[in-house]
């Protein structure tokens, strides 16, 4: 396996195709694919791994020369991407863990990794018993964190930092919302502001190598308002697939012809790939399941991949906009809830999967005491969209989606941008939108067909007998 955009870290020293190296320390070697961006401080003592953007005006080189373990938290929450810093010893990561961090004192001296195929092929841990096989269409469709597959190896949590030495875990210090003083429309002004000001950043990076997955609901499409607020060169695509509706086929073409951008349409000419289709899910050891290995197993992304012959490219992905919108997994988990009993059994009634597995049940509750322990702007909700949701499903989907020739990330996973949103009142898309490109709102989000409603509704008839039986 490849194992691109990745990196270790490790005492041992290795020889890896594709792999650089860094020395840390006097113990410790960084070794990342050739393909993971990687920026060193003046003073050499602090890394960026993968890519950030910032959502303010400044440089990211500036605020790494100038950061130190006080003031990292503060430097960074202007930050966006999909992100691991080293600041001396100490290893923080992205605020909704994007670039997942997995680590293990088993061995002798740390051993840490973006990837837990890369650790287990490395280092041969054993495998939990307990662990049951992600499955797509479960409610939880996602390995839990802080716990993974492999005995001995556990996931860094949204907001604990790992000083890489020792290995041993902190907390990050709770910091107050530093925009709870904004006026409501004060609070959209300012997260339009700081969108369209990451996409200047990475418009500015990429040149004309930037994609856009655009469908018919309002995630890509306030990703598109701040590149037409720019003015940025991009292109958008659709994969065809199973469940594409009717606002995905109609919408985007409408759009592409009003405001004059490319749209591929990318169907599924090819035959499944089954190798392809094992590589995806072992790339991130099977630690999420989603319909995206489908695009990788018919070979869908190689039309977008050969239409730039740029080394350097990248996806905007609309994640991690249900921030402050409390909406995830309907209304069934219980914000109002204070004991860990009451909140497990609250989550056991979410996702079934945690009465059927004791492995995923134990992550669940180390999970729930890092919640209890720890302070947070985000209700409890958001909190498990975030920390499990984000941290868990979409990080391992974005590792296994590496295996593609495209950088991605997604513009909103900023920290700033999380606070923001955890103090909107109204759905804040449209109104970022009316800020950056009002009449993208003249074009109708999500408009259904008459034939697609008795497949929604066998969906979500499908979906609560799974979670309730």
């Amino acid at each position: 396996m490849e194992h691109k955009r990745q990196f270790l870290i490790c005492k041992k020293q290795l020889s890896y195709p594709r792999f650089k190296s860094l020395a840390l320390n006097d113990n410790l070697f960084l070794y990342y694919h050739d393909d993971l961006s990687i920026l060193v401080s003046h003073c050499k003592q602090n890394i960026l791994i993968g890519s950030a953007f910032k959502s303010v005006s400044g440089t990211i080189l500036d605020d790494l020369n100038n950061m130190t373990d006080n003031n990292c938290h503060m430097l960074t929450a202007n930050w966006s991407g999909r992100w691991i810093i080293l600041v001396g010893n100490n290893l923080y990561t992205d605020p909704g863990g994007m670039l997942g961090c997995y680590y293990s004192d088993l061995l002798e001296g740390a051993v840490i990794s973006s990837s837990l195929a890369l650790l287990n092929e490395q280092f041969l841990f054993e495998e939990e018993k307990d662990f049951k096989n992600i499955e797509y269409g479960n409610a939880m469709n996602w390995f839990p964190p802080p716990l993974t597959k492999l005995k001995g190896v556990r996931k860094l949590l949204v907001g604990q930092s790992l000083n890489i030495d020792e290995l041993t875990i902190d907390n990050r210090p709770y910091l107050e919302n530093k925009f709870v003083h904004l006026a409501p429309d004060e609070l959209y002004i300012t997260l339009a502001k700081r969108l369209a000001e990451i996409i200047k950043n990475v418009s500015a990076e990429y040149g004309d190598d930037v994609y856009l997955p655009l469908t018919g609901g309002f995630d890509s499409r306030t990703i598109l308002a701040a590149l037409l607020h720019n003015k940025a060169s991009f292109s958008a695509f659709l994969f065809e697939h199973d469940n594409l509706s009717h606002a995905d086929k109609s919408l985007p073409p409408i759009l592409a012809t009003k405001y004059d951008f490319s749209l591929q349409f990318i169907k599924r000419e090819n035959a499944f790939d089954d190798n392809k289709y094992a590589e995806y899910v072992a790339n991130s050891s099977g630690q999420a399941a989603d319909a995206g290995v489908l695009f990788y197993s018919y070979g869908q992304y190689e039309p977008l991949e050969q239409s730039s012959s740029s080394q350097k490219k990248i996806i905007l992905r609309g994640g991690v906009w249900e921030v402050g919108r409390k909406i995830y997994s309907t209304a069934l988990i219980n914000d109002s809830l204070s004991s860990e009993a009451d909140i497990m059994e609250n989550l056991k009634q979410c996702f079934p999967i945690l009465k059927e597995s004791k492995l995923h049940e134990q992550s669940i509750k180390l999970w729930i005491k890092h919640t209890q322990e720890n302070r947070s702007n985000l209700s409890f909700k958001d909190r498990f969209y975030l920390e499990q949701r984000v941290s868990g499903w979409l990080s391992a989907l974005e590792q296994a989606s590496d295996l593609t020739g495209f950088d991605r990330i997604h513009p909103a996973n900023c920290q700033d941008i999380l606070d923001l949103l955890s103090l909107t009142t109204e759905h804040p898309q449209p109104k970022i939108m009316s800020y950056l490109q009002p009449d993208l709102l003249e074009t109708p989000f999500n408009c259904k067909s008459l034939n697609e409603l008795p497949k929604r509704f066998y969906n979500y008839i499908s979906q609560k007998i799974k979670r309730w039986c």
